[in-house]
């Protein structure tokens, strides 16, 4: 294309002052209608395979809008979930302290009243225990007086005072109604 454009301007693109001989024109023209006749017969095909190919490129390019909004869709539902996890886990922790501390409290009574019981039964232990000593201890000294009264008893008492308190005995039992 060079050389036609250096040719046009010295003149010699038409063989000499007026000859078109040795020119590069029948190789222009040859090549503008090769061209042309290319272009008559590509026209359709290659039309039609642009407009496929543009047509191919939009479908792609919606079904990857289509796909892209799926996937925003999908993240924004996953970020939701996310976000109620979050939630359900703050609400399992609070349910468990909360269940934690009712039980803690549950078991503080159940241990309060476990020791009231051990406390109340170890007083009527003491009391009965107390009771017991006592008794004990009457007993005792009440055989103690006894054996203490037997002896003087025996010291003081003579024969004679002996058998009257027989008689007056004897006597009682007589009145005494059968």
């Amino acid at each position: 294309m060079g050389d036609l454009l250096l040719d046009i301007m010295s003149g010699g693109w038409m063989g000499g002052p007026l000859g078109l001989v040795g020119s590069g024109l029948p190789r222009v023209v040859n090549f503008l209608i090769f061209v042309a006749a290319l272009y008559y017969v590509l026209r359709k095909p290659v039309s039609d395979f642009f407009r496929q190919r543009a047509q191919a490129i939009a479908r792609e390019l919606e079904a990857a809008a289509r796909a892209r909004d799926v996937a925003a869709q999908e993240l924004a539902q996953m970020r939701a979930r996310m976000g109620r996890l979050e939630e359900e886990i703050a609400a399992i922790r609070a349910r468990a302290e909360r269940e934690a501390e009712a039980e803690y409290e549950r078991l503080q009574r159940e241990a309060q009243a476990e020791a009231e019981k051990i406390r109340a039964l170890a007083e009527r232990e003491i009391e009965m225990a107390r009771r017991a000593a006592e008794l004990e201890l009457k007993t005792f000294l009440v055989e103690r007086v006894l054996a203490r009264a037997r002896v003087l008893l025996r010291q003081q008492v003579t024969e004679e005072d002996h058998r009257r308190l027989i008689a007056q005995f004897i006597e009682e039992l007589a009145e005494v109604p059968r």
